[in-house]
Protein backbone atom coordinates (compact mmCIF):
# COMPACT_ATOMS: atom_id res chain seq x y z
CA UNK A 1 0.00 0.00 0.00
CA UNK A 2 1.19 3.28 -1.23
CA UNK A 3 1.63 5.96 1.25
CA UNK A 4 -0.96 8.25 -0.34
CA UNK A 5 -3.44 5.26 -0.28
CA UNK A 6 -2.82 4.36 3.57
CA UNK A 7 -3.89 8.51 3.86
CA UNK A 8 -7.08 8.40 1.78
CA UNK A 9 -8.40 5.15 3.36
CA UNK A 10 -7.74 6.02 6.79
CA UNK A 11 -9.11 8.94 6.40
CA UNK A 12 -12.32 8.16 4.44
CA UNK A 13 -12.63 5.05 6.88
CA UNK A 14 -12.70 7.52 10.03
CA UNK A 15 -15.18 9.75 8.95
CA UNK A 16 -17.48 7.18 10.14
CA UNK A 17 -16.39 8.18 13.76
CA UNK A 18 -15.53 11.83 13.15
CA UNK A 19 -15.92 14.87 10.91
CA UNK A 20 -13.92 15.49 7.96
CA UNK A 21 -11.52 17.92 9.36
CA UNK A 22 -10.73 15.36 12.34
CA UNK A 23 -10.03 12.45 10.32
CA UNK A 24 -7.87 14.10 8.02
CA UNK A 25 -5.82 15.36 11.19
CA UNK A 26 -5.95 11.97 12.71
CA UNK A 27 -4.67 10.48 9.41
CA UNK A 28 -1.92 12.63 9.37
CA UNK A 29 -0.87 11.90 12.48
CA UNK A 30 -0.71 8.55 12.23
CA UNK A 31 1.34 8.61 8.77
CA UNK A 32 3.64 10.44 10.73
CA UNK A 33 3.87 8.32 13.53
CA UNK A 34 4.64 5.16 11.12
CA UNK A 35 6.85 7.13 8.27
CA UNK A 36 8.62 9.65 10.81
CA UNK A 37 7.90 12.26 7.92
CA UNK A 38 6.70 15.29 8.20
CA UNK A 39 3.47 16.05 5.73
CA UNK A 40 5.67 18.12 3.13
CA UNK A 41 8.04 14.64 2.94
CA UNK A 42 5.32 12.52 2.73
CA UNK A 43 4.03 14.46 -0.21
CA UNK A 44 7.21 14.23 -1.84
CA UNK A 45 7.34 10.56 -1.49
CA UNK A 46 3.39 10.00 -1.79
CA UNK A 47 3.90 6.76 -4.23
CA UNK A 48 6.29 5.22 -1.35
CA UNK A 49 5.25 1.63 -0.37
CA UNK A 50 4.80 0.97 3.47
CA UNK A 51 7.03 -1.99 4.44
CA UNK A 52 5.29 -5.16 6.00
CA UNK A 53 6.14 -3.69 9.35
CA UNK A 54 4.79 -0.38 8.61
CA UNK A 55 1.59 -1.81 7.14
CA UNK A 56 0.74 -4.14 10.41
CA UNK A 57 1.45 -0.93 12.82
CA UNK A 58 -1.37 1.13 10.37
CA UNK A 59 -4.02 -1.41 10.33
CA UNK A 60 -3.57 -2.11 14.21
CA UNK A 61 -3.74 1.43 14.38
CA UNK A 62 -6.84 1.82 12.08
CA UNK A 63 -8.62 -0.58 13.69
CA UNK A 64 -8.20 1.25 17.27
CA UNK A 65 -9.13 4.45 15.90
CA UNK A 66 -12.24 2.90 14.20
CA UNK A 67 -13.35 1.81 17.54
CA UNK A 68 -12.98 4.96 18.86
CA UNK A 69 -10.08 4.63 20.71
CA UNK A 70 -8.59 8.03 20.90
CA UNK A 71 -5.46 8.87 19.04
CA UNK A 72 -3.47 10.17 21.78
CA UNK A 73 -4.03 6.86 23.79
CA UNK A 74 -3.67 4.97 20.31
CA UNK A 75 -0.02 6.25 19.74
CA UNK A 76 0.77 6.60 23.56
CA UNK A 77 1.38 10.10 23.45
CA UNK A 78 0.07 13.68 23.97
CA UNK A 79 1.61 17.25 23.56
CA UNK A 80 1.40 20.05 26.24
CA UNK A 81 3.39 22.74 25.99
CA UNK A 82 5.81 21.81 23.97
CA UNK A 83 6.50 18.52 26.40
CA UNK A 84 5.86 15.04 25.01
CA UNK A 85 3.91 13.45 28.00
CA UNK A 86 2.57 9.25 27.84
CA UNK A 87 -0.75 9.02 28.07
CA UNK A 88 -2.92 6.02 28.94
CA UNK A 89 -6.94 5.28 29.97
CA UNK A 90 -5.49 5.65 33.65
CA UNK A 91 -5.57 9.80 33.17
CA UNK A 92 -7.47 12.69 31.31
CA UNK A 93 -6.16 13.49 27.62
CA UNK A 94 -4.31 16.91 28.08
CA UNK A 95 -6.59 19.93 26.58
CA UNK A 96 -5.70 23.05 25.23
CA UNK A 97 -7.73 24.93 28.12
CA UNK A 98 -5.24 23.07 30.47
CA UNK A 99 -2.41 24.54 28.58
CA UNK A 100 -4.01 27.91 28.81
CA UNK A 101 -4.39 27.57 32.81
CA UNK A 102 -1.01 26.98 32.84
CA UNK A 103 -0.16 29.89 30.73
CA UNK A 104 -2.14 32.28 33.45
CA UNK A 105 -0.04 30.97 36.19
CA UNK A 106 2.99 31.98 34.32
CA UNK A 107 2.25 34.95 33.11
CA UNK A 108 1.50 35.99 36.68
CA UNK A 109 4.53 34.65 38.12
CA UNK A 110 6.74 35.44 35.52
CA UNK A 111 9.69 38.23 36.26
CA UNK A 112 9.64 41.13 37.34
CA UNK A 113 5.77 41.04 38.44
CA UNK A 114 7.25 38.15 41.41
CA UNK A 115 10.50 38.89 42.78
CA UNK A 116 10.98 35.80 45.29
CA UNK A 117 9.74 33.30 42.49
CA UNK A 118 12.56 30.87 43.63
CA UNK A 119 10.75 30.52 46.74
CA UNK A 120 7.53 29.75 45.51
CA UNK A 121 6.26 26.24 46.64
CA UNK A 122 3.30 24.96 44.19
CA UNK A 123 0.98 21.69 44.57
CA UNK A 124 -1.47 20.15 41.58
CA UNK A 125 -4.47 18.63 42.86
CA UNK A 126 -6.03 15.57 40.83
CA UNK A 127 -2.61 15.70 38.34
CA UNK A 128 -3.51 12.79 36.13
CA UNK A 129 -0.56 12.64 33.31
CA UNK A 130 1.15 15.32 35.59
CA UNK A 131 0.78 17.51 32.46
CA UNK A 132 0.19 20.66 34.69
CA UNK A 133 3.01 20.14 37.79
CA UNK A 134 5.43 18.62 34.84
CA UNK A 135 4.86 22.12 32.88
CA UNK A 136 5.10 24.23 35.85
CA UNK A 137 8.19 23.25 36.96
CA UNK A 138 9.61 23.17 33.25
CA UNK A 139 8.29 27.22 33.47
CA UNK A 140 9.82 27.64 36.69
CA UNK A 141 12.87 25.10 37.76
CA UNK A 142 13.66 26.93 40.84
CA UNK A 143 9.89 26.12 41.83
CA UNK A 144 9.41 23.43 44.46
CA UNK A 145 6.43 21.30 42.56
CA UNK A 146 3.97 19.02 44.59
CA UNK A 147 1.12 16.76 42.26
CA UNK A 148 -0.90 14.31 44.33
CA UNK A 149 -3.66 12.23 42.99
CA UNK A 150 -6.03 9.45 44.30
CA UNK A 151 -5.20 6.87 41.41
CA UNK A 152 -2.47 4.91 41.91
CA UNK A 153 -2.31 4.19 37.97
CA UNK A 154 -2.60 7.60 37.30
CA UNK A 155 0.65 8.74 39.38
CA UNK A 156 2.91 5.93 38.11
CA UNK A 157 1.72 7.32 34.85
CA UNK A 158 2.54 10.93 36.00
CA UNK A 159 6.10 9.49 37.67
CA UNK A 160 7.07 8.05 34.59
CA UNK A 161 6.38 11.44 32.64
CA UNK A 162 8.51 13.13 35.44
CA UNK A 163 11.71 11.03 35.27
CA UNK A 164 11.67 11.01 31.30
CA UNK A 165 11.60 14.76 30.88
CA UNK A 166 13.94 15.39 34.08
CA UNK A 167 11.75 17.34 36.21
CA UNK A 168 12.17 16.86 39.66
CA UNK A 169 8.33 16.67 41.16
CA UNK A 170 7.37 15.91 44.78
CA UNK A 171 4.70 13.06 43.95
CA UNK A 172 1.55 11.85 47.06
CA UNK A 173 -1.17 9.26 46.66
CA UNK A 174 -4.20 11.33 48.43
CA UNK A 175 -7.86 11.99 47.79
CA UNK A 176 -8.42 15.45 48.51
CA UNK A 177 -11.86 14.14 49.71
CA UNK A 178 -10.54 12.21 52.46
CA UNK A 179 -8.88 15.07 54.81
CA UNK A 180 -7.06 12.72 57.18
CA UNK A 181 -5.33 11.57 54.57
CA UNK A 182 -3.96 15.29 52.94
CA UNK A 183 -3.34 16.88 56.60
CA UNK A 184 -0.17 15.48 56.89
CA UNK A 185 0.81 17.82 53.45
CA UNK A 186 3.00 21.62 53.83
CA UNK A 187 2.01 24.80 53.15
CA UNK A 188 2.22 26.27 49.56
CA UNK A 189 2.06 29.66 47.72
CA UNK A 190 0.10 27.98 44.60
CA UNK A 191 -2.83 25.46 44.58
CA UNK A 192 -3.75 24.68 41.06
CA UNK A 193 -6.38 22.23 40.32
CA UNK A 194 -8.48 20.59 36.87
CA UNK A 195 -10.99 18.53 39.26
CA UNK A 196 -13.62 16.68 38.19
CA UNK A 197 -16.80 18.55 37.70
CA UNK A 198 -19.61 16.69 35.89
CA UNK A 199 -22.63 15.03 37.20
CA UNK A 200 -22.80 11.56 36.18
CA UNK A 201 -26.28 12.07 34.88
CA UNK A 202 -24.21 14.14 32.55
CA UNK A 203 -22.93 11.37 30.79
CA UNK A 204 -24.98 11.18 27.99
CA UNK A 205 -23.86 14.40 26.66
CA UNK A 206 -20.11 13.22 26.33
CA UNK A 207 -18.99 11.97 23.44
CA UNK A 208 -18.22 8.03 23.38
CA UNK A 209 -14.31 8.63 22.95
CA UNK A 210 -14.48 10.08 26.23
CA UNK A 211 -16.92 8.45 27.67
CA UNK A 212 -15.56 5.22 26.76
CA UNK A 213 -12.12 5.41 27.02
CA UNK A 214 -10.89 8.15 29.58
CA UNK A 215 -11.17 7.28 33.08
CA UNK A 216 -14.52 8.51 34.71
CA UNK A 217 -12.85 8.97 38.23
CA UNK A 218 -11.23 12.12 36.55
CA UNK A 219 -14.22 13.20 35.13
CA UNK A 220 -17.38 12.72 37.35
CA UNK A 221 -18.48 14.24 40.88
CA UNK A 222 -19.22 11.41 43.51
CA UNK A 223 -22.29 12.97 44.41
CA UNK A 224 -25.03 15.82 42.70
CA UNK A 225 -22.71 18.51 43.90
CA UNK A 226 -20.65 19.89 40.95
CA UNK A 227 -18.57 22.10 43.14
CA UNK A 228 -18.11 18.72 45.19
CA UNK A 229 -14.05 18.96 44.47
CA UNK A 230 -14.12 23.12 44.31
CA UNK A 231 -15.21 23.23 47.86
CA UNK A 232 -12.90 20.19 49.87
CA UNK A 233 -9.78 21.91 47.91
CA UNK A 234 -10.84 25.12 49.08
CA UNK A 235 -11.30 23.99 53.05
CA UNK A 236 -7.70 22.16 52.34
CA UNK A 237 -6.34 25.38 51.46
CA UNK A 238 -7.52 27.03 54.50
CA UNK A 239 -4.83 25.11 56.33
CA UNK A 240 -2.42 24.71 53.20
CA UNK A 241 -2.48 27.95 51.05
CA UNK A 242 -0.19 30.41 52.72
CA UNK A 243 -1.73 33.69 52.83
CA UNK A 244 -1.01 35.80 49.86
CA UNK A 245 -0.66 32.73 47.97
CA UNK A 246 -2.86 32.05 44.87
CA UNK A 247 -5.77 29.09 44.14
CA UNK A 248 -5.90 28.20 40.40
CA UNK A 249 -9.09 26.24 38.79
CA UNK A 250 -10.20 24.82 35.34
CA UNK A 251 -13.83 24.61 35.50
CA UNK A 252 -16.94 24.36 33.13
CA UNK A 253 -18.04 27.11 32.07
CA UNK A 254 -21.46 26.46 33.49
CA UNK A 255 -19.99 27.03 36.91
CA UNK A 256 -17.11 29.25 36.74
CA UNK A 257 -19.16 31.84 38.64
CA UNK A 258 -20.27 29.48 40.91
CA UNK A 259 -16.77 28.42 41.89
CA UNK A 260 -15.70 32.53 42.01
CA UNK A 261 -18.67 33.07 44.41
CA UNK A 262 -17.04 29.91 46.57
CA UNK A 263 -14.19 31.93 46.85
CA UNK A 264 -15.64 34.94 47.70
CA UNK A 265 -16.90 33.26 50.54
CA UNK A 266 -13.78 32.23 51.62
CA UNK A 267 -12.40 35.80 51.58
CA UNK A 268 -10.05 35.42 48.85
CA UNK A 269 -9.49 38.52 46.86
CA UNK A 270 -8.22 39.54 43.55
CA UNK A 271 -11.11 36.99 42.55
CA UNK A 272 -11.27 36.71 38.37
CA UNK A 273 -13.00 34.31 36.07
CA UNK A 274 -10.62 34.22 32.91
CA UNK A 275 -12.42 32.98 28.94
CA UNK A 276 -10.31 30.74 27.46
CA UNK A 277 -9.57 31.15 23.61
CA UNK A 278 -13.04 30.38 22.66
CA UNK A 279 -14.93 32.77 24.41
CA UNK A 280 -15.63 30.72 27.27
CA UNK A 281 -15.36 31.54 31.05
CA UNK A 282 -12.72 28.54 31.95
CA UNK A 283 -10.54 29.66 35.06
CA UNK A 284 -10.89 30.86 38.11
CA UNK A 285 -8.45 32.41 40.32
CA UNK A 286 -8.29 34.49 43.62
CA UNK A 287 -5.55 35.41 46.51
CA UNK A 288 -5.66 34.25 49.98
CA UNK A 289 -5.98 36.25 52.70
CA UNK A 290 -7.01 35.72 56.53
CA UNK A 291 -4.82 35.47 59.58
CA UNK A 292 -3.71 31.73 59.44
CA UNK A 293 -0.40 30.85 57.38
Amino acid sequence: MLIKEAYQLLQSELTSVYDNREASTIADWVLEEITSWTKSQRIVHHDKPLSEAQLEIFNSFKQELKEGRPIQYVLGYSWFRGLRLHVNEHVLIPRPETEELVEAIAEFYREPKSKNNSTIKALDIGTGSGCIAIALKNEFPNWEVWAMDTSVNALETAIENARKLNKEIHFKQADILNETKIDHLPAFDVIVSNPPYIPFQDKGEMTEQVLNHEPHLALFITNQDPLQFYKAIVTFSEHHLRRGGTLWFETHMDFANDVASLLKEYDYENIVVKKDMQGRDRMVTGKRTGESL
